[in-house]
């Protein structure tokens, strides 16, 4: 990794883990750049203000939603190895970006700027997974019987929301890598046997 991407990735997770603590509003450029071990007039020339470094954070969650990353999955053929991958790519960035993910979220209702810059990024995650499911459906590869936007519904309830629900209720630390390869099969599994088309596997 070079000193630049480097330095990128230590700003973006300072802010992450701040914006978690404080939320948007109560974190501050000179915070950030404090956690990330670098001056502020950097940070400045990588992300120009807070707003900046917002976005950035945004186009990183999108990159591992379920519903802007279903098409870039290997083998969509494969319709239960296309919700595995999915699946570990949304949890994997609810481990990683959660804390973060729920206190926007929040703040998104009350401070304009996040709910600006955030967008209507959460309902398009929606509706493109909907529309995957939708076309996975008419392939014969998910019960045609259930309706697509509940298909999507169910699977983001199985996936990011157990490990938000870990996060916020403090029940247990997330899992391992390992434990935690294991918890996707099976969440797939648990979704799959009430989706895959009947008396079929595919």
């Amino acid at each position: 990794m070079s000193a630049v991407s480097d330095t990128t990735e230590r700003i973006l997770r300072a802010a992450g883990e701040l914006f978690a603590e404080r939320g948007y509003a109560g974190t501050t450029t000179r915070a950030i750049a404090e956690r990330a071990g670098v001056n502020e007039v950097t940070l400045f020339r990588r992300f120009e203000n807070k707003a900046g470094i917002l976005r950035a954070m945004g186009e990183r969650f999108a990159e591992t939603a379920a519903g802007f990353s279903a098409g870039r999955q290997p083998d969509p053929g494969d319709t239960r190895a296309m919700l595995l991958g999915l699946a570990h790519s949304e949890i994997s960035s609810a481990v990683e970006n959660g804390g973060a993910a729920i206190r926007l979220a929040f703040d998104a209702r009350t401070v304009p700027e996040v709910a600006e810059l955030l967008g209507d990024g959460p309902k398009r995650n929606m509706e493109a997974l909907a529309a995957y499911m939708a076309m996975r459906q008419d392939a014969g590869g998910l019960r045609s019987d259930i309706e697509p936007h509940v298909l999507a519904e169910a699977f983001f309830a199985l996936t990011s929301s157990y490990v938000m629900y870990r996060m916020v209720m403090g029940n247990a630390e997330v899992p391992e890598d390992t434990a935690l390869d294991t918890t996707v099969e099976q969440l797939v599994d648990l979704y799959w046997s009430g989706a895959a088309p009947r008396g079929e596997d595919r």
